[in-house]
């Protein structure tokens, strides 16, 4: 019997299931490794921050004294997180440093005042006032919010403080009480209001409060600012001051001696600082009043670098959290507001500081009034010089008793070979010194000459108020011409540069001018822009205008 062959014997394996299978294990080491290699990186990474590799990055932080407390120890917890940025372990110094102060090392062209610590990366002043104040551009970033708040008032004794709600005082009030009596609200005892305005931003907040309740205009704006009310009144509350240090120091000194003898009444602080005094109350008069809203700034000035502006913007976020709210409202101040405070823009800020520091009272006012024959034009019913005259008396009897008036007139030789005439000299507005003003206006009339002498007249007239200078008031000089049509050997250039040469920076004597009908000069226009006076041209003297421009160049200070 034959054998047979096996038929089956060993079969070869298929190359692509294993092909899959190899994959499948390449991809899954693949994904192991990568996931090894992330967390070991992610690992390194937090190693490295941990151990903060670009060393300790520190964050000066400058504050108003009276919020201080609250903002170290938001400090101190913001350190105790442990908070990295950019490789650094981040770290917040608190600096407290008197607003006034910073404003002035910031505005200054000085060096940076070192006595004030190192330059801040995030400041933290009294009032959104303070940073209008020390303005820059580019230095601050963006607009700094608020952290807290507290209404800025009067810290007075109480007796002062029923007596000043039951009369319903107003903001506009307090001049007249500080250069008056006290009797009006039945303290006829205690004198005049001694209300202290030591510089700061309490006293700046209070003196604006009163421009903008006199002007009605809230804020106050540069307008309303030059206005000749606005002026007496800002002017008013500095005038006869009790002297004071600082808020701080009043405060103490007031709540020492807080009666009808003592030489200090009153002074404007956040109610925050007054309820930290015993004996003294709150006054907050009728409408409304000021606020201290403290803004965190961050700075982007160049000691700045960018890590510390990190840590600053950070630090500012951490400051407004719910957390760290609770810390300002446990130390008397009120939550921020929702709504970043309406302030007066730098200009009209720097205005009221420089009245607070040099108040005006009132002006001090030589007129100059051109007699040549051209005066003698008809307008309207009357000749100019004529008109002058009516607009002059005028406004003469509506200006207080404190302002001061002398007239002179002039033409080509009124006076033997001067072209001038003293008709009263300048003094303050006595009965007697209007009297004399009357007659002598009364005795005027027109010169002969068509030319005058205006130019030696004035130079003239402004040496001798420099001579005379009257501190305290607005020291003025009035030139009413048609012309000029002068014809004297002094020549434009050498009044100016003669004028230049006899002014006096702590004896600054304004020039207003005035000019009837005629072309005028830019000589006269340049003076008045240089003395800071107004430039006033008019088509006739019969104008309201013209009676305008004489009222305004006579009473505003």
């Amino acid at each position: 019997m034959g054998t047979h062959r096996a038929t089956g014997g060993s079969r070869g394996v298929s190359k692509g299931p294993v092909i899959a299978v190899a994959a499948v294990l390449v991809l899954a080491l693949a994904f192991v490794g990568w996931a090894w290699l992330s967390n070991h990186a992610k690992q390194r990474d937090n190693a490295a921050a941990g151990s903060c590799l670009d060393g300790t990055s520190t964050l000066d932080v400058t504050v108003d004294p009276a919020i201080a407390a609250p903002v170290k120890a938001a400090a101190d917890r913001f350190d105790s997180t442990q908070p990295h940025v950019r490789d650094h372990c981040a770290q917040v110094v608190v600096n407290p440093q008197p607003t006034a102060a910073m404003v002035t090392s910031f505005t200054s062209a000085q060096p940076w005042d070192k006595n004030l610590g190192p330059q801040p990366g995030l400041w933290i002043p009294q009032s959104s006032r303070a940073i209008e104040q020390m303005r820059v551009p580019g230095l601050i970033a963006g607009t700094p919010a608020s952290l807290a708040v507290s209404p800025i008032s009067l810290a007075v004794p109480d007796p002062l403080r029923r007596a000043l709600e039951a009369a319903q005082i107003k903001w506009s009030d307090l001049p007249r009480l500080q250069q008056g009596s006290l009797s009006s609200i039945n303290l006829a005892a205690w004198g005049k209001l001694n209300l202290a305005v030591p510089a700061g931003d309490a006293s700046l907040a209070v003196a604006e409060q009163v421009g903008a309740d006199i002007s009605g205009t809230d804020p106050l704006d540069d307008k309303a600012v030059a206005t000749g009310q606005v002026i007496s009144a800002i002017s008013g509350l500095a005038a006869g001051a009790p002297p004071e240090k600082d808020v701080a120091t009043a405060l103490n000194d007031l709540a020492a001696a807080a009666d009808a003898n003592a030489p200090l009444h009153a002074v404007a602080a956040t109610e925050q600082q007054i309820h930290a005094h015993n004996g003294l109350t709150v006054f907050r008069p009728t409408g409304n009043g000021p606020v201290a809203d403290y803004p965190a700034a961050q700075l982007t000035g160049t000691w700045v670098d960018q890590t510390q502006n990190a840590i600053a913007s950070l630090f500012a976020d951490f400051l407004r959290a719910p957390e760290q709210s609770k810390l300002f409202t446990d130390s008397g101040f009120g939550a921020a507001p929702q709504a970043t405070t309406a302030v007066p823009p730098k200009s009209v800020l720097d205005k009221v500081t420089q009245l607070l520091a040099h108040p005006i009272l009132g002006v001090q006012a030589t007129v100059l009034l051109d007699v040549s024959s051209t005066m003698s034009t008809q307008d309207g019913s009357l000749t100019r010089l004529a008109n002058s005259i009516g607009a002059l008396e005028s406004t003469m009897n509506v200006m207080p008793p404190d302002f001061g008036l002398g007239v002179w007139t002039y033409g080509k030789n009124l006076n033997g070979d001067t072209p001038y005439k003293v008709l009263t000299p300048t003094a303050q507005l006595t009965q007697d010194q209007r009297n004399a003003i009357d007659q002598a206006l009364s005795g005027v009339s027109p010169d002969s000459t068509k030319a005058d002498r205006a130019y030696p007249t004035l130079e003239a007239a402004y040496k001798a108020a420099v001579v005379n200078y009257t501190a305290g008031r607005t020291n003025s000089i009035l030139l009413i011409t048609h012309g000029p049509e002068d014809d004297s050997a002094l020549t434009g250039d050498q009044l100016l540069a003669d004028i230049a040469a006899a002014g006096d920076p702590a004896h600054p004597v304004r020039v207003d001018v005035i000019v009837i009908g005629g072309a005028g000069t830019q000589t006269l226009q340049t003076l008045t822009q240089r003395t800071g006076g107004t430039y006033t041209k008019v088509d006739a003297s019969n104008e309201l205008a013209f009676g305008t421009a004489v009222s305004g160049a006579l009473t505003t200070p």
